[in-house]
């Protein structure tokens, strides 16, 4: 059997967990199929094998990406939010979440230790150091250079372009993006 890769994992688990991530999944990559690149890095640099009470965390960062994407979509002010601010929205949710989930460093047997903003994946690193694993609670050193490296990775030239163009991506570095709802 083919080991399944990690992004097909990761959607399979979202779509069984809740209808409306199903849903949510849908219209983000009917909106903007360059989605499933960030949610593939995301998937691929976290996994779904960091778990808090047994459910893989990824499935919590990338559920509240969607709620707020989901929020910009069905904008309660009867006016139509622009589609990139909709996609901004997603991408600020997806690194802040991760910010606050991945306040943790993880450490092996031997010392060796991985936090999210060493900038290697979670799988990467795990697969060059087996054994038992502790997790302890550590706050990031700089808040601005982890959201520099979590955008660095999730997002493509293609994406970025788009987000300096139409103002958003200083926005999305301070973690302020402002919807008007």
């Amino acid at each position: 059997m083919a080991k399944q890769h990690p992004y097909a994992r990761v959607v399979d688990g979202l779509k069984t967990r809740c209808r409306k991530n199903a849903e949510a999944l849908t219209l983000l990559q009917f909106d903007w199929p360059v989605s499933r690149f960030v949610l593939e890095r995301i998937s691929e640099y976290i996994t779904d094998h960091i778990c808090a009470d047994e459910e893989p965390v990824i499935y919590e960062i990338i559920e509240e990406a969607l709620v707020r994407y989901s929020e910009a979509v069905h904008f309660k002010a009867g006016n139509k939010i622009p589609d990139p601010l909709r996609f901004a929205v997603f991408i600020e949710a997806l690194i802040s979440e991760t910010s606050r989930i991945m306040e943790v460093e993880i450490i092996d047997n031997s010392g060796s230790s991985w936090t999210v903003g060493s900038g290697k994946s979670f799988c990467e690193w795990y697969s060059k150091h087996e054994g038992g694993l502790t997790i302890y609670p550590k706050l990031h050193e700089s808040e601005n250079s982890l959201r520099s490296v979590l955008y660095d990775l999730i997002t493509s030239e293609q994406i970025k372009t788009v987000l300096r163009r139409v103002d958003y991506e200083e926005a999305i570095m301070a973690g302020g993006l402002a919807t008007g709802n």
